[in-house]
């Protein structure tokens, strides 16, 4: 059975990145568990959207090129072109890069896109936010923003499924 998995802001090879998410002892740890969370839960006939910031080096850019599975999606994020990665380093890594994604009525990109540009699709899947969410102006979650930001989920991909089921959609 193939799935659509989704997942973002994953910093692999970010060597400061327990000072944000503090329940990892080392960056080591961080980015070899996030890793392996991914490798583990994805199978050769998934479809894998990352939705930015996934790999700050080669090292980390190399194991994304080597994952299992049907095809590999970049939804391009604010940190993705890092420490010598350029533009050709992400197109031989990933089966498409994209700046922003529409498919299924549904816009997939690393920062929340503005409510006016939603333009009659039924939500967007994001990241960039890390542990926070899109806030209506009473200060509850917004429901058309969905953050798969892996804060948000368990640190491991996320079906496809699972998020619009979890979005009430």
């Amino acid at each position: 059975m193939s799935r659509l998995m989704l997942m973002s802001d994953l910093h692999l090879g970010h060597n400061n990145i327990c000072k944000y998410r503090t329940n990892f002892s080392s960056a080591d740890e961080h980015h070899n568990t996030i890793f392996e969370n991914l490798a583990t839960n994805l199978n050769k006939r998934d479809t894998l959207y990352l939705l930015g910031d996934v790999a700050f080096d080669k090292y980390w850019l190399g194991k994304i090129k080597g994952l299992k599975c049907k095809h590999k999606l970049l939804v391009a994020g604010n940190h993705d072109l890092m420490k010598g990665i350029h533009m050709r380093d992400l197109v031989d890594t990933y089966d498409d890069v994209k700046a922003l994604y529409c498919k299924r009525n549904i816009w997939f990109s690393h920062c929340p896109i503005h409510p006016q540009e939603m333009r009659g699709r039924i939500c967007n899947i994001t990241g960039h936010l890390h542990n926070q969410l899109v806030l209506e102006e009473e200060g509850l979650p917004d429901k058309r923003y969905i953050n798969v930001c892996v804060e948000h989920t368990d640190y491991k991909p996320i079906s496809f499924s699972e998020v619009m089921e979890k979005g009430g959609y």
